[in-house]
């Protein structure tokens, strides 16, 4: 699982440093990426990448995938969290939330919850035959660097929506709530007092919506390219035009409206160039990874791909 994968990372060695490497976002978290049993890489025309599913069929061996994101089950949505909310009304939501939500890994309700506009400060406790044991979570606002809608479809407990919070020079944040607006309404709170704080919180490119990286020297010899000849995809956010136009991790973008892309700034910047212009669309060019079988051996194979991204006249990056 995408989640429990990038939480063991940061967690216990000390989560996201990718999301961000380098998201589709201005600037995000960087290891949250998608890997296993969804692989989306497939053979794809340059007239529009349609994803399927590249799992090696029965009996064929399956490719050596380190060098490339993971891709995961579980799902990361774009929003940006936006409100007009007062700090005042920002706190008072976080605590009508306190029977709503349970820290990722332990899942046990908040005894104690105390907030104010400057940090969350939460704690649970279980027994433990004769022992009454206990664990905390704290929230500084003014320390929260990035913020993720998160949904857990494949996760076996209660509560599969949740919200990543990224804190800077920290382990982040992970809390799961039984429904997607309980997630919604804690990120626009967090988000309203981290503002009011000062906090640089990095959000998702709206216009694009994917956790982007540079190319490692690896992935570039692989598919043949520079390593300054494209950025791969780690993961696709849901509801996003990136999705909606046919992207999937590992896909490697080399041009957007016929120019190179050697960062995401390029990126983000031809599709706002297109925007500013009228343009309701821009073709991005890129190469997908995927297979052939050859006497039931898997052969790895990059093609090319040509996308067709809707822009989204309001919004973005920012």
């Amino acid at each position: 699982m995408k989640h429990s994968n990038l939480f063991r990372q940061y967690w216990w060695a000390a989560l996201a440093g990718v999301l961000f490497l380098a998201m589709s976002c201005t600037s995000a978290p960087s290891a949250h990426a998608p890997g296993a049993a969804q692989s989306q890489a497939a053979v794809a025309s340059s007239s529009g990448a349609q994803p399927s599913t590249s799992t090696p069929p029965p009996n064929t061996a399956a490719p050596k995938s380190d060098i490339w994101p993971k891709i995961y089950e579980d799902e990361t949505y774009l929003t940006t969290f936006d409100s007009s909310w007062s700090e005042g009304e920002a706190v008072g939501a976080i605590k009508n939330l306190q029977n709503a939500m349970v820290e990722f890994n332990a899942g046990i309700p908040f005894s104690e919850l105390d907030v104010d506009p400057y940090g969350l400060r939460a704690k649970w406790s279980w027994a433990e035959g004769s022992f009454i044991k206990s664990a905390n979570l704290i929230i500084p606002f003014d320390q929260v660097s990035y913020l993720l809608l998160e949904h857990y479809p494949a996760l076996d407990k209660e509560y599969k929506w949740g919200l990543l919070v990224g804190i800077a020079n920290a382990n982040p944040a992970s809390l799961r709530t039984p429904t997607r607006d309980a997630s919604e309404r804690l990120g626009k709170a967090i988000l309203v007092l981290a503002k009011a704080r000062g906090a640089k919180v990095s959000l998702p490119n709206v216009r694009f919506g994917a956790s982007l990286s540079p190319l490692s020297a690896a992935q570039a010899q692989a598919a043949g390219i520079l390593q300054s000849g494209g950025i791969i995809i780690s993961w696709v956010f849901k509801e996003s035009p990136a999705e909606k136009a046919g992207f999937s991790p590992q896909d490697i973008i080399t041009k957007a409206d016929g120019k190179p892309v050697q960062k995401s700034d390029d990126l983000f910047s031809a599709i706002d160039e297109a925007a500013a212009a009228g343009k309701s669309q821009i073709k991005i060019d890129g190469i997908r990874r995927s297979y052939r079988i050859d006497n039931k051996m898997y052969i790895e194979i990059f093609v090319p791909v040509t996308f067709t991204l809707a822009i989204e006249q309001a919004g973005g990056a920012k």
